[in-house]
């Protein structure tokens, strides 16, 4: 392990443990609450893996935008339970959501689970009509490891997990690894198990982009420099493709607290959306 490369590219890291239970203990709490206050459906399976599931929150109204949400944790940590609150932020918008899970490392690759990033946003598509939703509105969101495994997947890699046919409109990428070759000399790689021959493929910053979809990439202010620093190179590798793209590099949030900007209309990410919907 290379303790300087740690530290800068293991968020766990920069808050103590015990501030790191609080929030994962309100997590479930807010989710818990939020499933209360919001009719769910649960469980709806897209894939063979045991956890290739995911939970649909319908907004009640018909032909409206949906959000799609993939967790983080370093693809090897946290489940779409402990998401749920972000419905908070998106349903009022009039939108509906979608939040998935995926296997984790070590029991699959991180090859798996971006294909299974791509079977469950093709499974996505194929609900639209049932779900009442807009086909033509089709957005996703992913925190740390659920922007990697967005951006992998949009990514024109030719690899077997690039999703080729799609109407997704914009990604919201939030503070995200683009570039996975840190990885490698960090503690998370004991369970992540990834190989130097692995990074060329996994890292969507190597390759081009469709200019067809919009990018907000997101991050916390006060998160370790090389971590923002990947934000800020694939912000502006998406424009060199000609992608529209905005920046925000959000004051005062580390990497656990600017997901919130996200769990109440009023926040960074909410507006951001709403914005973007109209």
């Amino acid at each position: 392990m290379n303790e300087a490369i740690e530290k800068q590219y293991n968020p766990r890291a920069t808050v103590t443990p015990e501030h790191l239970a609080e929030l994962s203990e309100f997590d479930a709490r807010l989710s818990e609450q939020t499933r209360q206050k919001y009719v769910g459906v649960y469980d709806l399976r897209f894939g063979e893996g045991p956890l290739e599931t995911a939970d649909f929150f319908y907004c009640g109204k018909p032909n409206r935008p949906l959000m799609v949400f993939f967790h983080g944790g370093y693809w090897r940590a946290r489940d779409k339970k402990d998401y749920s609150f972000i419905a908070n932020g998106i349903l009022p918008l009039d939108c509906s959501l979608v939040v998935m899970n995926y296997d984790l490392c070590p029991a699959v690759t991180v090859q798996e689970i971006v294909r299974q990033t791509k079977r469950g946003l093709e499974w996505v598509a194929r609900q639209a009509a049932g779900w009442q939703i807009d086909p033509a509105q089709l957005y996703v969101s992913g925190h740390s490891a659920g922007a990697h495994i967005i951006a992998a997947t949009l990514a024109q890699t030719g690899a077997a997990f690039e999703l080729k046919h799609h109407k997704i409109k914009k990604a919201y990428l939030i503070s995200g690894v683009f570039d996975v070759e840190p990885v490698l000399q960090i503690s998370v790689n004991e369970e992540v198990k990834l190989k130097p021959e692995d990074v060329a493929e996994l890292s969507p910053i190597r390759y081009p982009f469709s200019s067809a979809v919009g990018y907000e990439v997101i991050v916390g202010g006060v998160e370790p420099k090389d971590w923002i620093g990947e934000s800020e190179r694939m912000a502006a590798h998406l424009r060199a493709q000609g992608c529209e793209v905005g920046l925000h590099i959000l004051p005062g949030l580390h990497h656990f607290s600017v997901l919130h900007e996200m769990d109440r209309p009023e926040g960074y990410v909410s507006k951001l959306f709403a914005r973007d919907i109209g």
